[in-house]
């Protein structure tokens, strides 16, 4: 079914250009922010700071609503929406119109960086009515994509409305899709099903489209959209979309509507959902990035505007509904729970180099929602601690790893290999992760992290040391016998039992994979 990659840009070419098309999906913002991020400054250049407020309008030129930008407060240098990143081929023109709607006297811009004039701010007319506005441009020469910010500026209100991109002509791609659907995607005992076999989520946040051949290569699975590169199935051009490039490559994918989410309007969720989630890339859908982060006012979702969106959205669509809980990898449970009934899997950040944070959000997740899938975001640590956290996510109880960001990976040799080295690892234990549960049946030193599973006759022990003291390790195991060899995978090493165990050490924070062949341990 994935070999129509080849012929996916033909086929665009068949479908033709129409004239009365947008190359933006959500031009009129009645689908919320889906297809766009948001940006708010500050005058004291602290992020999360300043006044400035992106909301919808029932003022609208065409449709139930527009975008406003406006700041109730003193501290107004300026906001913007932005729009995800729009394939193009280089030196392509363009012409570009919006609506607006301000008092006279507002500054209101659309800037687009990487053009072939350069970074190009495009003054937008403020006359207090509906007024069009329109201009052409041409990307570089080099440029695979390109952005643009709706921005208003030092205070008054701006509103948008009918954004329209499209090429030179005034033409655009009529909409398409290769592969329109819904994929079969179930939860079952803390286990994400998609298409009936369990699943275990490998891959990176914010993948341009120009890479994801790059990432599908490295062994990932799966792509999670997030702010500037693609949220959802945003664009018509004349290049295969960026959903249905990712399922030709064998990825899936993860639609995000954080931003959307963040204007507080759960009526808006019914025909996002309805737009967005239908396609066979689509396996689960994030509602909100953070929505408990309160240090970050227009970040933060009140918990009831939370569990309305999501009730909203699961009117239209059948895929895992989550967020990522900012929060749950240090706080108290009580300022996730008011939020855990509105999601249908579990997500939070555990950043950085200390491992108990995993930990952490794992117990507090199985103390709200037991039977809820476990996923975690991961950052660019250090190398060398990179495949160690991803088997500590594992022996507690995660079966999702997403790193953050793609862009941040891709830059630094060393942790692209050791995001790598996770996938191709964890990508050939996957049956074995999802093997007949022996952690009852297999103890040992304490503070030593472990998964222990049955898989085709074989008993194995997936074992972690989170600290970074070099530390001795035993492992007892029943019905192992003296003599018998356990292999220590990815190492080429073995280790000869005694009665009833094996030992091992672990030179600091790393991690080990034993395999103890027949007999198993039952």
């Amino acid at each position: 079914m994935r070999h129509l990659a080849v012929c996916a840009t033909a086929l665009l070419s068949i479908g033709g250009l129409l004239s009365a098309q947008n190359i933006l999906n959500n031009g009129g913002f009645e689908f919320g922010l889906m297809c766009y991020g948001t940006n708010v400054w500050s005058d004291t250049g602290v992020f999360g700071k300043g006044d400035y407020r992106l909301k919808l309008s029932p003022d609208a030129r065409s449709g139930a609503y527009s975008l406003e930008i406006g700041c109730s407060g003193a501290d107004c240098p300026k906001a913007a929406a932005i729009s995800n990143r729009i394939p193009t081929e280089p030196g392509q023109n363009y012409r570009f119109s919006v609506q607006t709607k301000c008092p006279v006297g507002a500054i209101a811009t659309v800037y687009i960086p990487g053009t072939s004039a350069g970074d190009r701010t495009f003054p937008l007319n403020c006359t207090g009515s509906w007024t069009l506005n329109a201009f052409t441009f041409r990307i570089g020469s080099v440029a695979h994509d390109f952005l643009f910010y709706l921005f208003s500026y030092n205070g008054p209100w701006v509103r948008f409305d009918d954004v329209v991109l499209t090429y030179a002509d005034g033409s655009a791609h009529a909409p398409m899709s290769l592969h329109a659907g819904n994929r079969k995607v179930e939860i079952s005992n803390q286990t994400v099903l998609v298409d009936g076999a369990p699943y275990l989520a490998l891959g990176f946040f914010d993948v341009n489209y120009t890479d994801l051949a790059q990432v599908a290569a490295l062994g990932a699975n799966t792509v999670f959209g997030l702010g500037g590169d693609q949220n959802a199935g945003c664009y018509n051009t004349m290049l295969e979309s960026y959903q249905d490039r990712a399922y030709d490559l064998g990825l899936n994918f993860v639609p995000d509507s954080s931003t959307t989410a963040r204007l507080a309007l759960p009526a808006v969720f019914a025909g996002a959902m309805q737009k967005f989630a239908p396609h066979l890339a689509n396996i689960a859908w994030m509602l909100s990035d953070e929505p408990d982060q309160a240090s970050v006012p227009y970040w933060f979702i009140d918990p009831n505007t939370f569990l309305a969106e999501s009730t909203a959205a699961k009117t239209r669509t059948r895929l895992p509904v989550f967020a990522d809980f900012q929060r749950a990898a240090w706080s108290v449970a009580s300022e996730v729970s008011p939020y855990a009934a509105g999601v249908d899997l579990f997500m939070a950040e555990p950043y950085g180099p200390d491992f108990q944070p995993v930990a952490h959000a794992a117990a507090m997740f199985r103390s709200l929602r037991p039977a809820l899938p476990l996923w975690m975001a991961q950052d660019d640590i250090d190398a060398h601690l990179i495949v160690p956290k991803a088997y500590w996510v594992l022996v507690n109880g995660g079966t999702g790893i997403s790193y953050f960001s793609w862009n941040g990976f891709k830059a630094q040799p060393d942790k692209l290999a050791a995001a790598k080295q996770v996938f191709s690892e964890l990508g050939s234990l996957k049956d074995v992760i999802f093997g007949k549960n022996a952690d009852s049946l297999v103890t040992g030193t304490a503070g030593i992290g472990r998964l222990a599973r049955f898989n085709e006759g074989r008993t194995y022990v997936l074992a972690v040391n989170p600290v970074t003291q070099p530390t001795p390790a035993t492992f007892q195991i029943s019905a192992i016998r003296a003599g018998q060899q356990v292999r220590v995978l990815f190492e080429n090493r073995t280790i000869t039992a005694t009665a009833g165990g094996f030992t091992d050490h672990f030179a600091g924070i790393a991690r080990h994979v034993y395999v103890i062949e027949e007999p198993d341990a039952r």
